[in-house]
């Protein structure tokens, strides 16, 4: 999955926490008013602050770059550093980032998080695409029963209809 979202994209140019599951909500790829690519509610995703090192810093060359907004039940610090883990198919993918925005909800945080490493807002693109071609491949195995499905060719149909609303 992660390879065929890969190729497509190449066409197109302390303690760890889990972060707050909302009941599937139907939110739009990206923030209107961040441009942040939302993290698909689904898919699990957890975080760990860290302390930056050389190179895990936000440089003034932001072109590229893009950022992730998740829900959280903890009130985090705009400007900590955090390690992002997504575990999409059991692999566990991991990013970097800068918390440069926090919004209060109604019994959660939506933290906005700045991408440190230019690799990473490439992985992240690719990753949150795969997110939501895995949610698009469970939405269609429970619409159309599971022996309708082709996996290759629902991944192929999310991309035809929405990878352009992906940032980037």
């Amino acid at each position: 999955m992660l390879q065929l979202a890969k190729n497509m994209m190449g066409k197109r140019l302390p303690e760890a926490h889990k972060a707050a599951r909302a009941d599937n909500e139907d939110l739009p790829i990206t923030d209107v008013q961040t441009g942040f690519i939302h993290h698909r509610q689904g898919i699990p995703l957890h975080y760990k602050r860290f302390l930056p090192g050389r190179g895990d810093n936000p440089s003034a060359d932001e072109r590229g770059r893009v950022g992730l907004l998740f829900k959280t039940r903890e009130r985090l610090k705009a400007g900590m550093f955090i390690e992002v883990v997504i575990t999409l198919q059991g692999k566990p993918e991991k990013i970097r980032g800068k918390v440069v925005m926090v919004r209060e909800r109604d019994g959660y945080y939506e933290i906005g998080l700045w991408l440190v490493r230019h690799a990473d807002a490439t992985r992240m693109r690719i990753l949150e695409q795969s997110c939501y071609i895995e949610d698009y491949i469970k939405e269609k195995k429970f619409r159309e029963g599971p022996f309708a499905l082709n996996r290759d060719g629902a991944a192929q149909e999310w991309i035809r209809k929405y990878a352009a609303d992906l940032p980037g």
